[in-house]
């Protein structure tokens, strides 16, 4: 497995482990959630995934083309086969009183993700759920500070340490661009919903 996708992957789990998030209390787990929801998060990936496929993971760890990577009751992280260089996670962020948990299922370690968001009542009722607005790309750079003029941007919502991060993606006519930025945005849970956050970047 690549680096940068086993870092993600230990520091998803730890930080999972390292949160109150009680769920040993809870029948609602990261598996539960994963045999409810569509395949739909791997068509975004080269390998992608059939309703067979799934039960396989689900019931022996791995498929022809995938393996369960890493599982806590609140996150499963899917390494495809036989190189292990493309990664999907699933996520839960469970609501402090209502009972319902919202399930975040997201590609890891690539330069562009892909993200979707489902939210799970207490009765297993699963219904798509909006993902928080995209910050303008004035949020990434420091006051004054602009883009070079030939150079595009769009923000994607990713799945990230502790909630969602938001990450800049740049280009130009000839191809992708790197652009030092000044800020790092994410989202939070809060045990309610998402929280904006923006602090100084760290690599």
């Amino acid at each position: 497995m690549p680096r940068h996708i086993q870092y993600l992957l230990l520091a998803l789990l730890l930080a999972v482990l390292a949160s109150p998030a009680g769920a040993a209390e809870s029948e609602v787990t990261a598996r539960s959630i994963f045999a409810l929801l569509p395949e739909s998060i791997f068509e975004n990936t080269p390998e992608g995934l059939s309703p067979q496929d799934k039960q396989k993971l689900l019931s022996a760890g791995h498929s022809e083309f995938w393996e369960v990577a890493g599982e806590t009751e609140d996150v499963m992280v899917f390494a495809s086969l036989p190189f292990r260089d493309t990664a999907v996670a699933l996520r839960l962020f469970r609501h402090a009183t209502d009972g319902s948990v919202l399930a975040a299922f997201g590609t890891l370690g690539g330069s562009v993700c892909t993200l979707e968001l489902w939210r799970v009542d207490a009765s297993g009722r699963a219904v798509p759920a909006d993902t928080p607005q995209e910050p303008d790309i004035s949020t990434f750079f420091a006051s004054g500070r602009k883009m070079p003029p030939d150079v595009q941007a769009t923000v994607m919502i990713c799945l990230g340490l502790g909630g969602l991060k938001a990450q800049p993606l740049f280009w130009t006519s000839t191809g992708m661009a790197h652009v030092p930025v000044d800020n790092d945005a994410s989202f939070q849970w809060n045990g309610r919903n998402f929280e904006k956050l923006v602090q100084p970047h760290t690599d």
